[in-house]
């Protein structure tokens, strides 16, 4: 039996199939099972799939076990949209011919298509694999390691297929995140050209730009930020700048670029970037004053009041931060957020029964993450009860399994509540569910130092020091731990390396809730013509 010599091909570089061919097929008549099947590819041809998919099923019922039919039928289903089906039918090709190398084409290419990139590779490799010079496999496998950030990989199927690069803005901003990253820059040069070339709509323009900024393609991010903002609304595209700004750490810029053009809900984003860039500038008054404006202009996004008690705690601003709390659960009565930051900042201000009571009001609506638990056990721990609090966690640990927090401040209530053998198991766990933890590795070292056992000690200390190299209680504890092993020499490095203020990595600024990335303007959004 001749082979079928027509191909199918998808997204080459259009995003459907197209029934590629150099010449009509060049079937052997005497090998064709039935009339359908010519009648089924002659309607492919046409792109015809509907009628295609009849005559190829009556085909098939006529000679279920020829694997073309299954193949050709699979390429009708998946022009349908009816993927699953179309899976099912090259899947059957392939089982009936596993060499088949155009059933593994169309299989990988409808995968990738789906986004199953490992499915996709498994199929495309194999193919190539079968047939070498299929510039289309190889064309396709490579999208697919693109896809995946595997660069190396991708660029070599990519040049090697012989097929020209698409007209496509996705293909070319992750050709230059991926010459970036693999240290070709007059190739990611030639990537970016190509983009600034392409007729995008603003919506697509910001697309590209978000991903070129995820992908440390600043420059070329912010042009794109531009690009959209002069071509399209200035709201929106002004907006985005401001917050790519934002996003890179230029806030003076990001504070410029987030001009606020009414005061109606829709300026909230506005505000909110004002407040977190005013935040890291350390502009207390303009970072508190922006962040209230977003919150009392958009009451029903807990993110604003989120920021805006962030930030109220972060300057000691305890009696606000509750009333605003307040106000956000006023508008937001369900926010388990909200609810949670509330207990938080009881807890900061040392009002310890309200901020147990607040814990324990989420432990019983049944929160599924460990967070007001280790809430519940900071304030047991605080008021002399650590025995009670290892038994909260305890307890938190039989309903959500092991979680790093629960073990790690069980450790802590163990140790407060002299229990150091219990103490020890339970840092160990911590360890074990987070081993880049040194706050973990710390506490173990120190429990271990405290049950005599030095040299466990010194080993999880210089873990310590390897996540946190500048972790000054480490070297402390090392320089005790060395002496009390009759180290000398060792003690008394650590003691002079140990000097300055202690090291802290909490991140003054983590939890700020950005804004949404906006793509158009919102109704009625008003703008200002000067």
């Amino acid at each position: 039996m001749k082979r079928i010599v027509i191909l199918f091909l998808l997204g080459c570089p259009c995003a459907s199939y197209s029934f590629v061919h150099s010449a009509r097929p060049n079937l052997d008549q005497s090998a064709l099972p039935s009339d359908p099947f010519q009648k089924g590819l002659g309607a492919l041809q046409a792109k015809h799939f509907d009628e295609a998919l009849a005559e190829l099923t009556t085909a098939e019922s006529e000679h279920p076990d020829d694997p073309r039919i299954h193949n050709f039928r699979g390429i009708a289903l998946a022009q349908l949209g009816k993927n699953t089906e179309a899976a099912n039918e090259y899947a059957a090709a392939i089982r009936l011919d596993p060499r088949m190398e155009n059933a593994y084409r169309n299989l990988g290419f409808l995968k990738w298509t789906l986004g199953d990139t490992a499915e996709a590779r498994e199929s495309l490799e194999r193919a190539v694999k079968l047939s070498p010079d299929d510039g289309f496999a190889h064309y396709y496998l490579g999208r697919v390691e693109l896809q995946a950030n595997r660069y190396a990989l991708a660029f070599h199927e990519l040049e090697i297929s012989g097929i020209p690069s698409p007209s496509d803005a996705e293909f070319w901003v992750r050709s230059a995140i991926g010459y970036k990253a693999v240290g070709r820059p007059e190739d990611e040069r030639k990537a970016l050209a190509e983009i600034d070339k392409l007729p995008l709509a603003e919506a697509q323009s910001i697309e590209a730009a978000i991903q070129l900024l995820d992908g440390h393609e600043t420059d070329a991010a912010i042009r794109m930020f531009q690009k959209a903002r002069d071509k399209g609304s200035a709201v929106v595209g002004q907006f985005n700048l401001a917050l790519a700004y934002l996003t890179i750490g230029d806030y003076e810029k990001a504070i410029q670029e987030a001009r606020v053009y009414d005061n109606g809900p829709g300026a909230a984003p506005e505000w909110s970037v004002i407040g977190i860039a005013s935040a890291h500038l350390n502009q207390r008054d303009q970072c508190i004053d922006a962040l209230r404006h977003a919150a009392i202009l958009a009451p029903q996004q807990e993110e604003h009041w989120l920021n805006l008690t962030r930030e109220l705690m972060e300057f000691g601003r305890y009696p606000e931060a509750v009333n605003e709390v307040q106000n956000g659960l006023a508008a937001n009565p369900k926010s388990y957020a909200l609810h949670l930051r509330l207990g938080a900042v009881y807890l900061a201000t040392d009002s310890y029964p309200k901020a147990e009571s607040a814990f324990r009001d989420l432990i019983a609506a049944g929160d599924p993450l460990p967070t007001s638990y280790v809430g519940l056990a900071q304030v047991l721990i605080r008021t002399g009860r650590p025995d009670e609090a290892a038994m909260e966690l305890a307890a938190a640990e039989q309903k959500l399994g092991p979680q790093f927090l629960l073990s790690y401040f069980r450790g802590l209530a163990l140790g407060r509540a002299g229990k150091s053998s219990e103490a020890l198991a339970a840092f160990q766990t911590a360890t074990k569910l987070n081993s880049n933890s040194s706050d973990a590795h710390f506490n173990l070292g120190k429990t271990e130092f405290a049950l005599g056992m030095l040299r466990e000690s010194i080993a999880e200390l210089q873990i310590v020091l390897r996540i946190d190299p500048d972790n000054i209680q480490a070297k402390r504890l090392l320089s005790q731990v060395y002496h009390r092993a009759g180290e000398e020499k060792a003690a008394m490095k650590f003691a002079q390396t140990s000097t300055g203020s202690p090291h802290s990595t909490d991140d003054l600024l983590g939890d700020f809730f950005l804004p949404h990335w906006e793509f158009r303007p919102s109704e009625g959004t008003h703008v200002d013509s000067q």
